[in-house]
């Protein structure tokens, strides 16, 4: 495994997808970990109101904070990205463009959009991603072999 995506939102849930990715990174020697943040955005919309003042750099949102002092504590680079649009579709792209071997997405999202609520991100993400997906749920652990 080369390249891995981790979907980061506001929940809880995303939280467990990113331990899950640096558990990941540190048992099999992935190459790329990827946080990534979809902002949603109906058609035609130009910005966002949830993020008034957005940083300019990716690993300054908020949203990466806590992800991202984990990964520190355990020395595993991460690099974080900030895409706008439909979750499942955006995150389908960006992992055909990345060729990325894995994504990994928490059961459930916060973002409040009706169909990441819904779950339907990860549903669309199983059915279309041109990579393999593992869907973590609260409480998940990886088993490292070599540890």
């Amino acid at each position: 495994m080369r390249k891995v995506i981790v979907a980061i939102d506001e929940s809880g849930y995303s939280m467990t997808a990113a331990q899950a990715g640096i558990e990941l990174a540190r048992c099999y020697a992935v190459e790329e970990l990827s946080f990534v943040h979809v902002v949603p955005l109906k058609p035609g919309q130009v910005g966002t109101a949830e993020y008034p003042e957005r940083p300019d750099l990716p690993e300054e949102w908020p949203v990466f904070q806590e992800p991202l002092t984990i990964a520190r504590e355990t020395g595993i680079p991460v690099h974080c990205e900030v895409l706008y649009g439909n979750a499942a579709e955006t995150l389908i792209h960006h992992a055909r463009e990345k060729e990325a071997d894995l994504i990994v997405v928490g059961n459930l999202g916060e973002s409040g959009i009706k169909e990441f609520l819904l779950g339907s991100v990860a549903s669309r993400l199983t059915a279309h991603a041109p990579c393999s997906v593992l869907i973590v749920r609260p409480g998940f652990r990886l088993a490292c072999p070599s540890c």
